[in-house]
């Protein structure tokens, strides 16, 4: 059977053995539903304009501020008005919003005690601590009996409006938010670049392999064979990485505030090394310098390394680092998402699994995993949420930090609800790149083998971006999060079995039979292809394809 042999030295080995873990990561996010927006004016002219949270059952804002009707702000939010005593003030509630404290009653009563008392809008002001403020909600009667609007403020968001000089007006209204924005677009186009990419520099390297003969390279190295690890990628081996993807998950969710930061260190390591590995070739070709620095001439190196290797993979890591620092920055995404491609190409082309049967059960392994953690989840946790959507947006997390193991695409559109996210950007997990891209990567392998003129790479691409279609437009239609592999999988994967039935290659795609020929028993490094024209031996790590 086939396998993957994997020979590194230093950074190369913590980094294959961690990369597997990113592939958790596979989430999408849409806009949160029940935004509205609540504009407080003072006396002295000054506005400000805040995120409110609300339920459209209870009663429908306009959409547009010119719309609005003004409410004076009541400011009773030392109560928590659940009983009428609560409201005993000679103020004038007629046409008022009333605000008041989350409480021990339900938002409905407070609402109903409002309403009692004339008032025209309930406010009700959240927890100082909480972490996550709730859509109110109710029964049928509930929605029924109550005819005025009901919202729900941060506790820090009103206490900015407490500092507006009084008396303080309100308008509530809720925006129309938008059904696509035009970064659903880039974020097909890139991800199918990404896949297509990644699996193009396999079939290249792959080409290269079958081109060159047996030297005498080829002869030590295959003396070396039985002195280096060799990992086999069997059904038993794919089934303890699902074990193990599973189980980071669920470590996440429980302790995200720890977590994160060793993800976070995982990734500047990882991501800049895979931008090294991306650029070595074209690198190898500008600067063709062969000088070795010595051994012990440089600081925790105690090996021989190339000159040339040393200026790429400094600069690479440098940036790696200052994104770590940076990280909170506005324009850290554009670091972080060049950072990720990188990652995303280097791993769908360094990782090969042996047969089209170890691939399908880890693609649908993982899409059942995929489905459970964002569809099934909900029906058992506290607050209703699923587990991948808490993961990737940092849940109740005290850190405010958030997974870096996604791209983030800010949103290309205008609507004034931006300001209710956390974040003006799409988000698309690595896991929804690399997953699929491992199956494109051996059917590109499959077309170098047999000629094919690259049919099975084109036509599972094209699968690949159907299914990122329609996942988006699942995403517009459903107005919930979407977990992605339910449709790439099924693009991709389908679409290869039906053109290996049509051509009578099945058997060969499943057995992986196309891997046992003549041309297999070149053992020749991946690392050496990507720098074959410029006579460059390997540099730090070596990756080898074995039968």
């Amino acid at each position: 059977m086939g396998g993957i042999k994997v020979k590194s030295k230093g950074l190369g080995a913590i980094l294959n053995t961690f990369s597997i873990f990113f592939l958790i990561c596979q989430f999408k996010l849409c806009g949160a539903g029940g935004n509205a927006l609540l504009e407080a004016s003072g006396s002295d002219g000054k506005k400000m304009t805040f995120c409110v949270y609300y339920n459209n059952e209870f009663q429908h804002l306009p959409s547009s501020l010119d719309k609005t009707v003004p409410h004076n702000l009541l400011d009773f939010s030392t109560s928590q008005g659940c009983k009428p005593s609560d409201f005993n003030s000679s103020l004038k509630f007629e046409n008022s919003a009333v605000a008041v404290s989350r409480g021990d009653c339900t938002f409905t009563q407070k609402a109903n005690l409002i309403e009692a008392a004339k008032g025209k809008a309930a406010i009700i002001v959240d927890d100082k601590n909480s972490s996550k403020i709730p859509i109110p909600g109710g029964n049928a009667s509930d929605y029924h009996s109550t005819n005025i609007t009901l919202v729900i403020i941060s506790f820090n968001d009103y206490q900015q409006v407490l500092q507006l000089s009084g008396p303080v007006v309100v308008k509530l209204f809720a925006p129309v938010q938008p059904e696509w924005d035009g970064n659903m677009l880039v974020i097909i186009f890139f991800s199918t670049l990404f896949v297509m990419l990644g699996a193009g520099w396999a079939a290249y390297n792959e080409a290269k392999l079958m081109s060159r003969s047996l030297d005498r390279r080829d002869e030590d190295m295959k003396g070396k064979e039985s002195s280096e690890p060799r990992i086999e990628f069997t059904v038993w081996v794919v089934a303890v990485w699902f074990i193990v993807i599973c189980a980071v998950l669920l470590l996440l969710y429980f302790f995200f505030d720890v977590m994160v930061y060793f993800f976070i260190g995982i990734f500047c390591l990882a991501s800049s090394y895979s931008l090294y590995q991306c650029l070595l070739p074209l690198w190898s070709k500008v600067v063709p310098i062969s000088y070795d620095i010595p051994v012990n001439r440089l600081p925790c190196i105690k090996s021989k390394i190339k000159l040339r290797s040393f200026l790429l993979y400094m600069p690479c890591l440098t940036l790696g680092i200052f994104w770590a620092v940076e990280r909170h920055s506005k324009f850290a995404w554009t670091i972080q998402d060049l950072l990720g491609s990188s990652f995303c190409i280097y791993f769908i082309h360094n990782l090969r699994l042996p047969n089209l049967k170890v691939i399908a059960i880890l693609l649908v392994l993982l899409l059942v995993y995929d489905v459970f953690f964002v569809f099934i989840t909900p029906l058992f946790t506290k607050d209703g949420g699923s587990i991948m959507e808490s993961v990737a947006t940092g849940g109740s997390s005290h850190s405010k930090e958030s997974l870096p193991m996604v791209f983030l695409v800010p949103l290309l559109g205008d609507n004034a609800l931006i300001k209710c996210r956390e974040r003006a950007y799409s988000l698309l997990g690595f896991g929804d790149i690399i997953i699929p891209g491992i199956l494109l990567s051996y059917n590109a392998v499959f077309d170098v083998r047999k000629g094919t003129r690259m049919l099975y790479l084109i036509c599972s691409s094209v699968g690949y971006f159907v299914g990122m279609l329609v996942c988006m437009v699942s995403l517009v239609y459903m107005n919930s999060g979407q977990p992605a592999l339910l449709y790439l999988v099924p693009g991709t994967l389908l679409t290869t079995v039906v053109i290996a039935l049509v051509r009578g290659e099945l058997k060969q795609l499943i057995l992986g039979s196309h891997l046992l020929g003549e041309n297999c028993n070149n053992q020749a490094s991946v690392k050496d292809v990507e720098e074959g024209d410029a006579n460059d031996s390997q540099d730090e790590e070596e990756v080898n394809l074995i039968n």
